[in-house]
C-alpha cells in the first residue's frame, strides 16, 4: 500500500483503509489439532496472560520479541512475565523466541525464519500495540495499521486463522448510551478522540477486508484492561491507577468528577480470546470483553476507602491545580486531557455474542468488588508502585 499525504482526515483513513492484494483467504484447520501458535505482544501486559494461557493448554508458543538477539529478547520476556509474577509455574521450554519487529516487512524475521514459521504455526495472536493516549494518528499508523498488514500477510502465508485483538475504543462514545454490541457500526473514525483508537479503528477495518476476502479472523475488543482478579497483578500506567496514584500523593480527591470506565480484569480477557480459538465455533466471530457494568468516580473512592486509604474531597478545579504545582504527581502527564473537559466517558457495551460462545466453558467475567481491588492494591504495594494503606501503617 502506497503512503499518501492527506490533508483531509477522512480521505486519509479512507486510504489507509485499503487492504494489499497478496492477501487471501484460506480454510481454517481445527483449532483442536493445533500444536503451534505464534504471539506478538508477549511483552506486554495482556500479551503476557495470553501467553501463560496459551502454554496452559499444552501449546508451543512462537513469540516475536524486540531484541539485539535471542538471549536479549527471551530476557526481555522474562522480565516481563516476572514483573506481573507469571514467570514462575510456566513451561518456558515450551515458548520460542524470535527476534523481531512488527513495524518492519516480514515482521523483521530473516526469510528462512519467516518460511519455517509459515510451516508449523496453526494460529496467530496479534495483541502487540503501541499504547500512547498522547500521540496522534499518523504518529501509530506504522507500529498498528502496517502492522496489521504484516500479520495478515504471515497469517496468510501459514494457513493460519488470527485472533486480533483490537478495542471497544473503536466505538464512539458521543451521547447515545444505547449499548454497542459486536456487530453495530464502529467509528466514525474522525469522531473518535484518540490518536491510538483511530489506528486501532483503521487496523480492524484492515482485518474486516481481510475476513470478506475469506480469511479466516476473529476479533476481539477488551474494555479498559485492568489486573489480574486473583493475583491483583496490575499495569501501573494506565489512566484509572494513574489517577488513584495521583490523588493518593495528593491526599485529595475530585468532587463530583465524572470518571466511568468499563474496566474488565486481565485473566478474564485472556480466558475469552484463548477459549474463543481453541473451538471452531469461536473462529471468525467478534467479541466483547466486558464487565456488567462500569467503574465510575464515586465507587473508585469507595473501594479505596475500604482498602484503608484516606483522601479528603475537594473541588474538581483545587485538585488540578494542585497536580499542576507538581509534576512529579502521576496524573501530570494526563493534565492536558482533563483540563479538556471535567469527565472521562466511554461508550456502554453489549456481549450478547461473546456470552453464547462462552455458556458450558466455565469463563465468567470476576465483578471488581472490595477483595479484587484489594488484590490490585496489595500487588502495587508489594512492588512499591502505592503506599501501604493507612490502616495497614497503625
Amino acid at each position: 500500500m502506497t503512503s499518501t499525504k492527506l490533508t483531509d482526515v477522512a480521505e486519509e483513513f479512507a486510504a489507509d483503509v485499503v487492504l494489499a492484494d497478496d492477501i487471501s483467504g484460506f480454510s481454517a484447520p481445527d483449532p483442536q489439532t493445533v500444536s503451534e501458535v505464534f504471539l506478538t505482544g508477549a511483552t506486554g501486559f495482556l500479551g503476557a496472560f495470553l501467553l501463560r494461557d496459551l502454554l496452559r493448554q499444552g501449546l508451543v508458543v512462537h513469540c516475536l520479541v524486540r531484541g539485539a538477539d535471542e538471549a536479549a529478547a527471551r530476557a526481555r520476556l522474562e522480565d516481563n512475565l516476572r514483573t506481573y509474577e507469571l514467570l514462575d509455574g510456566l513451561d518456558m521450554d515450551r515458548v520460542r523466541v524470535h527476534t523481531g519487529d512488527i513495524t518492519r516487512p516480514r515482521l523483521g524475521l530473516a526469510q528462512e525464519t519467516y518460511t519455517d514459521l509459515t510451516g508449523r504455526i496453526g494460529a496467530v495472536y496479534h495483541s502487540a500495540a503501541k499504547v500512547n493516549f498522547l500521540t496522534i494518528y499518523k504518529w501509530l499508523r506504522k507500529a498498528t495499521v502496517e502492522a496489521t498488514h504484516e500479520i495478515l500477510r504471515l497469517a496468510c502465508a501459514a494457513g493460519a486463522p488470527l485472533h486480533h485483538v483490537s478495542t471497544t475504543g473503536v466505538f464512539y462514545a458521543g451521547t447515545d448510551r444505547t449499548p454497542r454490541g459486536e456487530l453495530d457500526p464502529t467509528g466514525p473514525p474522525e469522531d473518535l478522540s484518540l490518536g491510538y483508537t483511530k489506528s486501532k479503528w483503521v487496523a480492524e477495518q484492515l482485518v474486516l477486508e481481510a475476513s470478506r476476502r475469506g480469511v479466516p479472523v476473529t476479533i476481539h475488543r477488551p474494555g479498559q484492561v485492568w489486573g489480574d482478579s486473583q493475583s491483583g497483578a496490575c499495569q501501573p500506567n494506565d489512566f484509572v491507577w494513574r489517577f488513584i496514584k495521583g490523588s493518593l500523593q495528593l491526599g485529595l480527591y475530585p468532587r463530583r468528577f465524572r470518571l466511568e470506565m468499563n474496566m474488565v480484569p486481565v485473566d478474564y480477557v485472556s480466558a475469552v480470546i484463548v477459549t474463543a480459538s481453541r473451538h471452531p465455533e469461536g473462529i471468525g466471530g467478534i467479541y466483547h470483553q466486558v464487565s456488567p457494568g462500569t467503574l465510575d468516580s464515586e465507587r473508585i473512592l469507595k473501594l479505596m476507602r475500604g482498602a484503608g486509604y484516606e483522601v479528603q474531597e475537594v473541588s474538581i478545579l483545587k485538585w488540578m491545580k494542585a497536580i499542576a504545582a507538581d509534576l512529579t504527581n502521576s496524573m501530570a502527564p494526563l493534565l492536558s486531557i482533563l483540563a479538556e473537559s471535567d469527565k472521562v466517558e466511554v461508550a456502554e457495551f453489549a456481549d450478547d455474542l461473546t456470552r453464547d460462545l462462552l455458556k458450558g466453558t466455565g469463563v465468567d467475567c470476576p465483578a471488581i468488588d472490595e477483595a479484587v481491588f484489594g488484590a490490585y492494591v496489595a500487588y502495587f504495594v508489594r512492588h512499591g508502585i502505592l503506599p501501604a494503606p493507612q490502616a495497614q501503617d497503625a
